[in-house]
């Protein structure tokens, strides 16, 4: 009967362990899709260089001065063209020096010394401004007398009859130079001798009034002039070599070569000497190869000569001016090809003006559009594409008004390799694998693409060195099937893709071997059937409890998994802010850590990265989320219609994380959008986005807390572990010198535990730890 029972048992445990076998089997299933081949658009600045020349006519000047279309451009030549080069007006010294004096003095009516006369001589036409004398008068001297230009005769040596000017002297009581003006009707004289005088012969007869000229009567400058008196009631003969003190202010018509006076031009520091023109008067200059940047639109060219006379003079000038301005480029970088669009703002500033774009070195098959109203015309026949040179110009007889252009050019996808040590990969596996970039610039971006053809992650790095070394922990919820990663290298002007299919899976748990059988004792038929209906009852008993067992299991290890990784979201927070896509103001901003973040800095610091790296892994219509690493911190940057989120974290989130996330830009539009269309600088009607935070990411959970003064009460009952967490909130604010505290300072090492949880919410339901909203 023993034998009889072990053989039983024996076959009962075989049908258990067949029976379960059998079913984990039939179970077991694998699925595969096929990616959809996704692009990407990449985005960049180009630089397109704008010439313009120029022109110009300035008349009776003696410098230039050029009021240049616009500010912050180069000039790169100058051409100048002067004529009527002559001088303005000039003190010529007809005497200086001092050896004596002579008066007009009407003492009696004896001595009676009425006038005095000075000889000049006037050797090419001049005319004449004013005359500087030397002199002085008595303070009785109180009558007006006169000052005049006279004529000469020649045979008296003495002034004659002709009178040319004649105004009221002017003169004090100190002797010094006074200026007898003519500018009111200057003079103009030809050549000849002509007379300066002292004219009283209307003054009264008074012995104290007298009126002194200075003169040299022993070393004249001009030796041969005649110095004369007027008694009475004529002048007496001259007496030769000489003068009275006296200068003359007068410009004389003459034109000069540039030469004769030492013409130059002064330019930004530098002198250029100035050429001779074919005749008298005539010059030219071109000072070439500049690259002299000016902020501002005035262009000052200083002309300095020898002599300390004002210059003037006509000139033509032509002033060659080139300036680079950035463009926006952008890129569809695909498999088979790379298709580029740039639409340079083109506005001209002068009447001689063209565009030049210097092709880049991979581009072809260019084609330029000209829209004016409403339409595109194709232009390309009309400008200058020149391969040999690579070079576009966009002439100067095509540039419209108004007018918008668009370049498209194509570029060969860039190859460069990727190498994965293994294509079959498990969930929870760190997935590894480099690249080597055709080039040490530009950016790595990788593309993980699920079985329904979305982007399951995305990853850029700038290229530092020959080879790049990605690594990607597999989330434990990924479906079984094949995976596509896609890399995508992209510098300025170039790009490239390279795919790779992988297999991604589910690990099997081990099966537990059976034990080896014992060879059963013959049992009788009728115990056989009911040992099988026996087996198969317990089989399917046992299998049941088996799979309720594990789900619950499962579900409870999600369930704390799924925990865990909304607290460490949550703790990884550092900051926050949403702006407006267009403009990359920020329209609402939060932070979550005690250190301090500029976030104007971020989010312009983003849009630069915008531009020049990924601008869109197609996830849906509206949306996209992007990841890089900076700073030891990861970015997350989420894009839904017209508004970015913008998250800084410690570490990579969780993929529940990033669903929150886009959930939350949804509503965000959905609620704000309309208002962020129209978005003009004011934020205060963004305030409402917190409460959506709230919803979405569970912030509530990271606010700063306060210790409530009842935390120290006897009154209050609080378990040993809860005063553990009261101890490091005091000592967390005693260190940071604050009033505050973060649930992220009280956990250890940063890491959450359903304990912590638990002891740290029954805190804040016991108004113990009391939060802060701001």
């Amino acid at each position: 009967m023993r034998t009889t029972n072990r053989t039983n048992k024996i076959t009962l445990i075989l049908l258990v362990i067949i029976t379960i076998s059998f079913i984990s089997n039939r179970i077991i299933s694998n699925s595969n899709a096929q990616t959809n081949g996704e692009t990407i658009s990449v985005s960049s600045s180009l630089g397109f260089f704008e010439y313009s020349e120029t022109e110009g006519i300035k008349e009776n000047v003696s410098s230039i001065d050029v009021q240049l279309p616009e500010a912050n451009w180069t000039v790169t030549n100058i051409k100048v063209n002067f004529s009527d080069i002559s001088l303005g007006s000039e003190i010529f010294t007809i005497e200086d020096s001092e050896t004596g004096s002579d008066l007009v003095w009407n003492k009696n009516s004896v001595f009676r010394n009425l006038a005095l006369g000075t000889q000049i001589e006037i050797t090419e036409d001049t005319e004449l401004f004013g005359v500087y004398i030397n002199a002085y008068k008595t303070p009785q001297a109180t009558e007006t007398i006169k000052f005049q230009l006279q004529g000469f005769d020649e045979s008296n040596f003495s002034p004659n009859n002709t009178v040319y000017r004649s105004i009221d002297l002017n003169i004090s009581t100190n002797l010094d130079w006074y200026y007898q003006d003519f500018s009111s009707n200057p003079i103009t004289l030809h050549t000849g001798n002509y007379s300066l005088v002292i004219n009283g012969t209307n003054l009264s007869t008074d012995d104290q009034a007298k009126y002194f000229w200075q003169k040299d009567t022993f070393d004249p400058q001009i030796p041969y002039l005649h110095t004369s008196f007027y008694e009475s009631s004529s002048w007496d003969t001259g007496a030769i070599n000489t003068s009275f003190l006296c200068k003359l202010n007068q410009r004389v018509d003459r034109t000069y070569f540039p030469t004769d006076i030492n013409m130059t031009a002064k330019f930004k520091g530098n002198n250029y000497e100035i050429s001779d023109g074919p005749l008298s008067g005539k010059g030219f200059i071109e000072i070439p190869n500049l690259s002299n940047f000016y902020s501002e639109t005035n262009l000052n060219i200083g002309i300095e000569i020898n002599k300390s006379l004002t210059l003037n003079f006509k000139c033509n000038y032509t002033i060659n001016l080139s300036n680079e301005f950035l463009t926006d480029c952008f890129g569809n970088v695909e498999e088979s090809h790379n298709h580029w669009s740039i639409s340079p703002i083109v506005s001209r500033i002068s009447q001689n003006y063209f565009i030049r774009f210097n092709i880049p070195k991979n581009w072809y098959n260019f084609s330029i559009f000209r829209k004016l109203s409403s339409n595109w015309v194709n232009v390309t026949s009309l400008v200058n594409i020149d391969l040999n040179n690579s070079f576009i110009i966009i002439p100067n007889n095509t540039i419209l008004e108004n007018s918008e252009w668009n370049i498209i050019a194509y570029s060969p996808n860039i190859n460069f390799n990727i190498n994965f040590p293994n294509i079959e990969w498990e969930t929870g596996q760190e997935l590894q694998f480099s690249v080597t970039a055709p080039a040490i610039q530009g950016n790595l971006t990788f593309v993980l693409i699920n079985t329904l053809g979305y982007s399951e992650v995305i990853e850029i790095r700038g290229v530092i060195s020959e080879e790049t070394v990605f690594t990607y922990d597999i989330p434990t919820n990924l479906l079984n099937g094949s995976y596509t990663a896609k890399i995508y290298w992209n510098n300025i002007t170039d790009a490239g893709v390279k795919s790779q299919v992988l297999s991604i899976t589910t690990p099997e748990a081990p099966p537990v071997p059976p034990p080896e059988p014992t060879p059963p004792e013959p049992i009788n038929p009728f115990l056989i059937i009911l040992i099988v209906a026996a087996s198969v009852g317990a089989t399917i008993s046992i299998f049941v409890s088996y799979r309720l067992v594990r789900s619950f299991r499962n579900k409870r290890v999600e369930k704390e998994q799924e925990i865990y990784n909304k607290c460490m979201d949550i703790l990884n927070l550092d900051y926050l802010m949403v702006t407006d896509k267009k403009s990359g103001l920020n329209i609402y901003e939060q932070k979550f850590t005690g250190k301090e973040m500029n976030g104007t800095l971020i989010s312009g610091f983003l849009q630069a990265i915008h531009q020049f790296g990924i601008e869109l892994i197609k996830v849906d219509d509206h949306s996209q989320t992007i990841k890089l690493d900076y700073a030891k911190s990861i970015v997350i940057m989420t894009e839904f219609v017209n508004l970015r989120i913008i998250l800084i974290l410690k570490e990579s989130p969780s993929r529940n994380f990033l669903y929150s996330v886009e959930d939350l830009a949804y509503d965000i539009y959905q609620k704000y959008g309309k208002l962020v269309e129209d978005f003009n600088g004011d934020i205060k009607p963004f305030k409402g986005i917190e409460g959506l935070l709230k919803i979405h990411l569970n912030i509530s959970f990271i606010y700063p807390l306060k210790l409530a003064t009842k935390a120290s009460s006897e009154n209050i009952k609080i378990k040993q572990d809860e005063r553990a967490y009261i101890d490091k909130a005091v000592s967390f604010m005693k260190q940071t010198n604050k009033k505050y505290f973060y649930i992220a300072s009280l956990l250890p090492e940063q890491t959450c535990s359903s304990k912590d949880i638990d002891n740290i919410m029954d805190l804040i339901e016991k108004n113990i730890f009391e939060p802060i909203y701001e």
